[in-house]
């Protein structure tokens, strides 16, 4: 059974109804007690932008039947924290032979910074525990995953970034409560670190901003830096309402994709234009524990997420302020007047979004193009084109391409490839020095699937969005391999064809 989209809303509807079944007496109970009496278990963490893709690589390591781990429903971390794959080797890693029972451990929370920095320094983070005695829920489905209630702490055996280690700088590119600082000359050198392949970012626009809105990269980029904060400064046709922001939190990949993109941020800090808008920005943040959203600041008003999953719920509680209901159960907040969802700051602590019941809000995010399937033709908001007024929706289904229409430029697959489309990341996958032995061929052979046109081409999630670095062999012609690079693979380059 391999893995298709892991649809996590579909999943926790699912575990909610199989809450009674849990591992000890399946076959997945023998594969994770080997897994870890043998500590054959590969700690990844990072990108949360990537999550699904990552989930579908990891699942093309196993033959036979393959079992899938989230962290306890209505537990301290959600599923969008924490996923987890266990099976038996297709093929031989080192020493493990091919049918070796293995666990791949994949941490999304707080960004890609933690697919960096821990990594070089060698330091143990939070993890979930995958065994026998935690995980007491669920039936093991990509649908229906089991749920583990036990969060431990280990050293990742290796990381991911939206982008190069070198890019989170230390200022507005790492997490922590004040900022952590950079990693040294001397840490980044611990890294192996391989691009393996490129993924498009987007912009997504809730839909009570009329699709005639043309966006621009230069509107977008005094967005992003604060210096446009009302939607009337962007089009004279749109009410003075508050420009509300949906981004994410400092050491997140994406966040550092839009800082690039937008400011040319870290590669030129040495103008005030180039640094990002954030939280101080407007006038929600109570600069403890919650933002209170009411609009009628005259400023842009700035949400920082800890996920990709909450920057979409952020669009869409913006749409839904003036309807939504009260639900404890679904984790949204209950203040009288007040409708909203939680997220996590840069520390990783609980953050309240509120936003005024009876105040629909217009809003755009940062996002990758990973959440394509969400930009529908009935969701709350959807991926607008560049340098026009157009869109992009997709019904989700891997044979069926995206939908685009309006004009402009639009974050096509076609596009990605021959770098028309050129806000992008390139996934980078970072395996420390002391990560070795059978662990290292484990996660070369991670590495080597997350490279494959072949595996891109073939998974849901990563199809329409992503594709192989310039100059990857791509033996059955699937054609998903950029034609457009960064020079000597240095993202502060421009990009430039190859062929």
């Amino acid at each position: 059974m391999k893995l298709k989209h892991l649809s996590m809303v579909c999943a926790l509807a699912c575990v909610a109804a199989s809450a009674q079944a849990q591992v000890t007496g399946t076959p997945a109970q023998a594969i994770i007690d080997d897994a870890n009496a043998n500590g054959r278990v590969l700690f990844v963490a990072g990108a949360s932008a990537v999550q699904s893709g990552l989930g579908q690589i990891a699942s093309s390591l196993f033959t036979g039947t393959n079992y899938y781990f989230v962290p306890t429903v209505g537990g301290p971390r959600s599923a969008s924290d924490y996923r987890a794959y266990a099976g038996k080797l297709a093929v031989a890693a080192g020493g493990w032979p091919a049918g070796s029972n293995v666990i791949i451990i994949n941490r999304a929370r707080g960004g890609s910074v933690n697919g960096v920095n821990p990594v070089a320094r060698g330091q143990a983070i939070e993890s979930m525990a995958v065994t026998t005695a935690s995980c007491t829920a669920g039936s093991g489905t990509s649908g229906a995953p089991f749920q583990c209630g036990t969060l431990d702490n280990r050293v990742p055996d290796a990381g991911i970034s939206d982008v190069a280690p070198a890019m989170f700088d230390g200022l507005y590119n790492t997490e922590g409560e004040p900022a952590e600082p950079a990693l040294s000359p001397s840490e980044l050198a611990t890294l192996t670190a391989t691009p393996v392949y490129a993924l498009a970012f987007g912009l997504p626009v809730t839909r009570n901003v009329p699709t005639s809105v043309k966006f621009n990269k230069s509107v977008l980029a005094a967005i992003m830096t604060g210096n446009v904060g009302t939607w009337d400064m962007l089009d004279t046709n749109l009410p003075a309402d508050d420009i509300l922001l949906c981004r994410r939190v400092n050491g997140s990949g994406t966040q550092a994709v839009s800082n690039l993109y937008y400011g040319n941020y870290p590669c030129d800090t040495s103008l005030r234009a180039n640094v990002p808008a954030d939280r101080a920005s407007g006038s929600s943040w109570n600069g403890v524990d919650r933002f209170v959203v009411e609009g009628g600041s005259g400023f842009l008003d700035v949400i920082e997420n800890s996920s990709s999953g909450h920057v979409r719920t952020c669009l869409d509680t913006a749409v839904d302020a003036a309807a939504k209901p009260f639900n404890p159960a679904a984790n949204v907040t209950t203040e009288v007047g007040y409708t909203g969802y939680n997220t996590a700051d840069r520390a990783g602590n609980v953050v309240r979004v509120l936003m005024r019941d009876g105040v629909q809000h217009k809003a755009i995010g940062v996002l990758s193009m990973d959440s394509l399937n969400s930009s529908t033709t009935t969701s709350k908001w959807t991926f607008r084109s560049l340098d026009g007024a157009g869109q992009v929706t997709w019904n989700g289904a891997i044979g069926t391409a995206p939908v685009v229409t309006g004009t402009g430029k639009h974050p096509t697959l076609d596009n990605l490839i021959d770098g028309t489309w050129d806000q992008q990341g390139w996934i980078s996958f970072n395996v420390p020095s002391s990560t070795t032995g059978n662990k290292l061929a484990l996660a070369n052979n991670f590495a080597a699937a997350a490279r494959s046109p072949a595996i891109l081409n073939s998974q849901a999630s990563l199809r329409w969005v992503t594709a192989a670095i310039p100059g990857t062999p791509d033996p059955t012609g699937t054609g998903q391999v950029l034609r457009a690079g960064y020079l000597n693979n240095d993202q502060c380059a421009p990009l430039n064809r190859n062929n």
